[in-house]
Formats: structure tokens, C-alpha cells, sequence
């Protein structure tokens, strides 16, 4: 199969105004940045699209635009709602946020707090249902962001069925789209997954996305505070290649054949085919605070 056409699938975190910074730059966006890079995005000849489009061009059911960029957000951040969705608004873009069900308008715990900087608040009920009334697409981030692949499977089991039915209950409309927490995942993750009746999950491996890539083990592009536009561009354009976990976790994807098996509700269960030739990928781990 041939792994063209590209997508970019660019990871962020929260936006807005933040002091300089040396540590964790991957987790905030400054946002006169923001503005600067999706201004870029919208003169620049690239094509913003949504979630469903992009599985689409990825499972060869349609084509892709040229340039294709699919923007993303974890964790649901409050900021996004003040300096990030006007911006997301003015270009007419579309975008996926991923909220933590358990979490939902309190403040940010599963990590320590930067100095100087307090613990930024999460989106409420009320402002996650603005957004998707507005278009954005809204998925699940875990129930209460653990790192999936340190639990065993019933825990697993737990964080993702339950927060596709609290989300779900929220927002009175179905959540068929993931984001492991932390980048964290093994193997029984996205079996779990699936079985759960997610029909696709963001990862924090590195590198474009192209019809190699599983809807369930997405890759993405990390935008980071540093990121100017020389930067930002040099990620959209050049740097594509896929790090060495991504093309591990590619490898066990194609030798197991992972087929979505439709299930009662739809979705998919992992069909496995001749599963003793796979290779065994390293479960993946990510930064603290992810």
C-alpha cells in the first residue's frame, strides 16, 4: 500500500498567553502564535479538515486534499474557548478537542503545576456543548487521564467505556473519537478501544498520517511553544518522516491485519489474522504531563 497522500495531524494543548518557559514547551501554544500559524494555514494553500473527512481520505474512501491539516486538541482547556475557538471561527476551520469525562470544569491535577504558573481550569459541560454545537467535534481523553498502558485491562476497560457514556450523557450526542492520555497505549489498549466502539485514537507517535496508519493509531505532529513560523511550516511541509516507534506500531498493525468487525453497535471490534508472525511494539509512554 502506498503510504501517500499525507496527512497533518497537529497535537496541541492549551493556548494562550504564557510566560518564557524551558520545560514542558509542548504543552502550551502562545496565543498571538496560534493566530500567526493558523492565519498561515488559511493563506498558505493548505486544507483544514474535519475528523470524518480525514478517516475518510485515510481508509481510501475519498481523496485527500493537497496539504491536508487536521487540527487537535487534548485535554479541553478553558483557554481554548477564549483564544483559540475565535481564531478556529474567523478562518472557518475545523477542529477536534478531547476531554477528560472526569474532569470536566475542575482544574487540571494529574500533573504538578509549573512554577509560577497556576493549575489551568477545564472546560464545563456547558462550554464543551457551545463548541460542538459550533462544529467542533468532541472525544474522549480517558475518564480521568491515567496512563493507560501502567493499567491492566479492566482498569483500561474502565477509563475508555466509561468516558464515552459520561461524555456522552453530557453532550446528548455519540463519541466515537479517542486520544490516549499521556500517549500511553499497548496492545489491549487498542483492542479495548475498539471494543469500547471508538472508531479512531490519536497518538503522540511522530510523524505524518498516511493510509498505513490504523484509525486507531493515528500518528501527530506536536506543536510546541517555541514553534515560530519557520518552525511550524518546516513541521507541515518537511518533516513527515515517521519515528521509529510509529513504524513499529505500523508493522504490528499490518501482520495482524486489524480489520474493523462491525458489532451490534456499529463500530468495530479488532478482527486478528494470523497473529503468532506479529511483532510485539513497545507500549507507549509519553512525558509526565501529557
Amino acid at each position: 500500500m502506498s503510504p501517500k497522500p499525507r496527512l497533518s495531524i497537529l497535537m496541541y494543548h492549551q493556548i494562550g498567553r504564557f510566560k518564557a518557559m524551558t520545560a514542558h514547551r509542548a504543552n502550551y501554544c502562545d496565543a498571538g502564535r496560534f493566530a500567526r500559524q493558523m492565519r498561515l494555514l488559511a493563506v498558505g494553500g493548505f486544507n483544514v479538515i474535519g475528523l470524518e473527512q480525514a478517516l475518510s481520505g485515510l481508509s481510501g474512501a475519498e481523496s485527500l486534499p493537497p496539504r491536508s491539516v487536521l487540527l487537535t486538541f487534548d485535554d479541553a482547556y478553558a483557554g481554548f474557548v477564549d483564544d483559540a475557538f475565535p481564531v478556529l471561527k474567523e478562518h472557518g476551520f475545523p477542529a477536534t478537542v478531547y476531554a477528560i469525562s472526569g474532569w470536566v470544569g475542575k482544574r487540571m491535577q494529574w500533573a504538578g503545576s509549573a512554577p509560577g504558573r497556576a493549575r489551568p481550569r477545564l472546560m464545563t459541560g456547558a462550554q464543551l456543548r457551545e463548541i460542538q454545537a459550533a462544529g467542533i467535534t468532541v472525544g474522549s481523553h480517558s475518564q480521568t487521564h491515567r496512563r493507560l498502558a501502567e493499567l491492566d485491562t479492566a482498569e483500561q476497560a474502565q477509563e475508555l467505556r466509561d468516558s464515552r457514556s459520561e461524555l456522552e450523557d453530557l453532550l446528548g450526542q455519540p463519541v466515537e473519537h479517542l486520544c490516549y492520555p499521556f500517549g500511553s497505549f499497548d496492545q489491549d489498549s487498542v483492542r479495548l478501544a475498539a471494543q469500547a466502539g471508538y472508531r479512531s485514537a490519536m497518538t503522540c507517535l511522530r510523524g505524518a498520517a498516511t493510509r498505513l496508519d490504523h484509525p486507531l493509531l493515528l500518528p501527530r505532529k506536536a506543536i510546541s511553544f517555541g514553534d515560530n513560523l519557520i518552525g511550524f511550516g518546516w513541521k507541515l511541509l518537511v518533516k513527515h518522516r515517521p519515528k521509529p516507534g510509529l513504524a513499529a506500531w505500523r508493522r504490528w498493525a499490518a501482520d495482524l491485519r486489524l480489520e474493523p468487525a462491525p458489532n451490534e453497535a456499529g463500530f468495530g471490534a479488532l478482527h486478528e489474522r494470523h497473529a503468532s508472525n506479529a511483532a510485539e511494539p513497545t507500549p507507549q509512554a509519553r512525558g509526565a504531563r501529557v
